[in-house]
């Protein structure tokens, strides 16, 4: 048998301090909301990233709708939202020398900071 010479130092800790559960909460405190906020923007990256893919599918949905000839009443005639109206567009055309039209697309969505501009000349 194994005689115990002092007590104290085979007692266990029954639980944690103060100081420990304040420094804790502490790290916590710092470590959360950067963690948050790093997710929070990885997040509105992707749904940027969408949103622009559906600007640019919905810019070809756009000039695929154009007849051939183009002329500008046909362009003035296009639609100003998307078949879902989730973008809207605007455009100005430019008549040029041989018949030909240059048409300036701006597509508008609703997280994009700025619109997408496509130029095609028909």
């Amino acid at each position: 048998m194994k005689i115990i010479k002092n007590a104290k130092t085979t007692r266990k800790s029954r639980g944690n301090t103060l100081v420990e559960v304040v420094i804790s909460l502490f790290v916590l405190a710092i470590i959360m909301p950067a963690s948050l906020g790093a997710l929070g923007s990885v997040l509105m990256v992707g749904l940027k990233t969408h949103e622009n893919a559906y600007m640019i599918s919905s810019a070809e949905w756009w000039f695929t709708r154009l007849t051939f000839p183009v002329c500008v009443t046909d362009v003035n005639a296009s639609p100003r939202v998307d078949r879902h109206g989730k973008v809207r567009f605007d455009w100005n055309t430019e008549a040029l020398v041989n018949g030909a039209v240059r048409v300036t697309l701006r597509v508008y969505g609703n997280l994009a900071e700025r619109p997408l501009t496509v130029v095609r000349i028909f």
